[in-house]
Parts: structure tokens; sequence; C-alpha cells
């Protein structure tokens, strides 16, 4: 089972934000978390991997992913990437710099949506990084100013408007709630964290939005972009993969536990999301 560590970030107590660059030739940090949001620029290291929580890709020649949360063990490993210069900057920026009245403002909308996805990891397509990568460079190489700050602020307006941008952990293994959703989607994520292990009928799920079971699917699917059904089994996923990590059942009774009927089915489903069986999975971390 993987260890983690939460990491001692070189950012100042006066400072915004540190930006570390380097150039390598293979990855050795350890899988870690740490209090900090994270900006993660990687470029030339195609075949690398990539895991963030529960989700495990590899990665092209440009990654770049923002996470935040104490809770997001993150880690870049070799894989496949031939050893040669791997360019990669990273940017540690203090939370409490979104924290406060002044971040509430209609300004920072889109910023502040897209640190909520970001507890769970958020990735961002490869156009946008060729757009972005400059952006990224030159504030690797500027001094800590105001102007500096300026940049920051500007390039995390622009990674916000990114449409595309793609969540990587399920929020079932970070233990993310959403802020700020339907309160009856609320109601209905707190009904399925609570019974995840027992059958769920999506009439009784409808029954408590005062819905018939097809206006229901309607509805939820509208507003979180997934099926109940298929939110229902990521959540049993995500826990799951958590339990995998951090306890020492049985893949079987880890399926059971986690409201799987069959470990056939356990096994498919979970090889469909993650690519990789679970046993797989609780040895690769």
């Amino acid at each position: 089972m993987r260890e983690s560590f939460t990491e001692i970030t070189r950012l100042e107590p006066l400072d915004i934000f540190y930006v570390g660059e380097r150039h390598k030739t293979y990855f050795e940090y350890p899988a870690h978390c740490h209090e900090v949001y994270e900006l993660n620029f990687v470029e030339n290291a195609a075949g690398a991997t990539r895991t963030i929580g529960d989700s495990h890709e590899t990665i092209s020649n440009l990654d770049l992913v923002l996470m935040t949360g104490s809770k997001l063990v993150h880690v870049w490993e070799q894989g496949t990437c031939p050893l040669h210069d791997i360019y990669e900057i990273t940017i540690h920026i203090d939370s409490d710099a979104f924290n406060g009245s002044f971040m509430s403002k209609r300004a920072f909308f889109s910023i502040r949506r897209m640190l909520e996805r970001a507890q769970r990891g958020l990735a961002f397509p490869e156009p946008a990084i060729q757009i972005l990568r400059e952006d990224i460079v030159n504030l690797a190489h500027s001094n800590e100013s105001f102007a500096s700050v300026i940049r920051l602020w500007n390039l995390l307006y622009r990674l916000s408007l990114v449409e595309d941008a793609r969540e990587l952990s399920s929020s079932s293994f970070v233990d993310v709630r959403e802020d700020n959703e339907d309160e009856r989607v609320h109601k209905v994520r707190e009904y399925i964290a609570e019974h995840y292990m027992q059958d769920i009928s999506i009439q009784e799920l409808a029954d408590m939005c005062c819905m018939n079971a097809d206006a229901f699917s309607r509805f939820f699917k509208n507003k979180t972009g997934r099926t109940p059904n298929r939110f229902i089994i990521d959540y049993r996923l995500g826990i799951a993969a958590r339990m995998l990590l951090t306890s020492q059942l049985s893949v079987a009774q880890i399926g059971y536990s986690c409201g799987f009927n069959t470990l056939s089915h356990f096994n498919r489903l979970f090889r469909e999301s993650k690519g990789c069986t679970p046993s797989e999975f609780r040895e690769r971390f």
C-alpha cells in the first residue's frame, strides 16, 4: 500500500505564492498532499503517469493540473517516459488568498467555481495549455511583486474560462461536498452518502424531490451531468477505491460493503471506471 506524506511547502508566511521551476530526467518526488493550492505544469514527459486521488492516467507531452484541499494525494511517476529533459513548473498558492468577502464578489465567480472543482483535481486540455504556456513560464521567471500577483490572478481567471477542464478524482474518494448546489440535489447526495451500501431505487430518490422517476432522472442529470444510477455507481466506486488503499479488507469484502451484489459485477464496473481491476489498483498504489 502506497505511503504518502504531508509536504512542507517553501511558501513563506508573507508570500501569496511560490514558483518552483526545474529541468529533470525523471520523476522522483513521492506521493504527497498539502494545505496550499497547487498548479502543476509538466512538459516533455509523454508516457509518464499522473495519480490524483483515485484517478490514474498516462499523460501526453503537455500536462497541467490544479489541485486544492489537504486530502488530495498526488504524484507524477516515470511510467514509460524516456529519461530526457522534463520541464516542470509548480506554483503553490496560499489558500488564505481566496478567503474573505473580496473573493465573494461577482467578478471572481468563475475562479471560485474552478477552485471548488479543483478539490478533485482539475486537468486542462492540451490546446488550452498551449495557449497559456507562455503565461506560466513568464510567471516562473518573475520576481515576487505586485505585478506578478496580478499575472497569477489573470492566469487563474483565464484557466477558469476553459470549458472542457476535467475533474479527476471521485468526490467520494476525497470526501468533497459541493457548495451552492440545488437543495434537492444536495438532499439526494446526502441520502446516497448514508445508504450507498444498500439497494437504492430511483423512485425513492424521486419521492424525496416530489417528482416521478422520469422527471427526476432528467432533473438530476441536468444538475450533475450524470444519471442517478451512474452517480450511485461512481459514489460506490470512490468509496471502494479509498477502502482498497486504507483497509486490509479483501476485494470481495469491500465490494459487498459498498453495495455491489457480486464480485464479478464489482470487478467489471471498477475496471471500466479506473482502467484496472480492484486488485491491480491496490497493487499499483
